[in-house]
């Protein structure tokens, strides 16, 4: 099933529908070409007091879907291929998407099942990316940063993996990342009482098509607790970021992001 396309010179295409093998690209270092996989399935279950209605990529934040804000940031960043990871009410979004332009290609990958956050990512990947580098996000987070300069460390460096971190002035609710003087992960810390300032994970990685097929040779698994602290051992590269982060996964930056958030994209 598929639901009404563009294909003005927008460039917008929203479809279900797998690429074929032969028009996939070869992997690339033009961030312009590098398909960025976005996590958009989750419910949003801690919203449910303020947001109710769909699922929390479309939290409304001054009129305009949460998600609106994010794909703006991508199209400002030099990312012109995007696939949405489609769970918890996937039709209102594609629903919203189909009177939107941002100048992207947009393709949606459903799951039938919950695959965890790691399996929604590889089964993207292997429906409109395999063989490719990617670009890999939450759809509930922005990080304010420069995808291209994160994008040219990931391929200057020549690693697997690459996250982005954010520097938040308390980190007690997110765990913290600790980063070796070389620049690699060392460690995922849990949640601490202590408010305490430090990097956390900013929600936005680089992965080469070596580490997603993996994943999906695993299927159902998460990204924070599984595919990233295995990541280390075989090198899992820091991108330091003191740039705006904002997560509305609770009421509170929800609320915040209502004040803040259209100035930051400039939307």
């Amino acid at each position: 099933m598929s639901i009404p396309q563009e294909t003005d010179s927008s460039r917008k295409v929203i479809s279900q529908q797998p690429m074929c093998a032969e028009a996939t690209p070869a992997k690339t270092n033009d961030l312009s070409q590098c398909p960025a996989l976005v996590l958009v399935g989750g419910m949003g279950t801690r919203l449910r007091p303020v947001h109710a209605d769909g699922p929390k990529a479309l939290a409304p934040i001054q009129g305009k879907p949460f998600l609106a804000y994010l794909l703006k940031m991508l199209a400002d960043g030099g990312v012109s291929r995007v696939v949405l990871c489609m769970g918890y009410r996937a039709r209102q979004i594609e629903q919203w998407l189909a009177d939107q332009s941002f100048g992207l290609d947009i393709r949606c990958s459903h799951e039938d099942e919950p695959l965890g956050t790691a399996g929604a990512l590889g089964l993207a990947y292997s429906r409109y990316a395999r063989g490719e580098r990617v670009l890999a996000m939450n759809g509930d987070s922005i990080l304010r940063m420069s995808l291209a300069a994160m994008w040219q460390l990931h391929t200057a460096r020549e690693t697997e993996a690459t996250i982005a971190l954010a520097h938040v002035p308390d980190t007690s609710r997110y765990g913290s990342v600790e980063v070796n003087d070389e620049g690699w992960v060392t460690s995922f810390l849990e949640k601490r009482p202590e408010q305490i300032p430090g990097f956390i994970s900013g929600g936005v990685y680089a992965f080469e098509s070596s580490l997603m097929d993996r994943v999906v040779k695993q299927r159902c698994v998460s990204l924070e607790r599984e595919v990233l602290p295995a990541q280390i051992p075989r090198g899992l590269l820091a991108f330091k970021s003191k740039g705006y982060f904002i997560d509305i996964g609770i009421p509170q930056d929800l609320a915040r992001a209502q004040s803040e958030l259209a100035a930051v994209v400039g939307l």
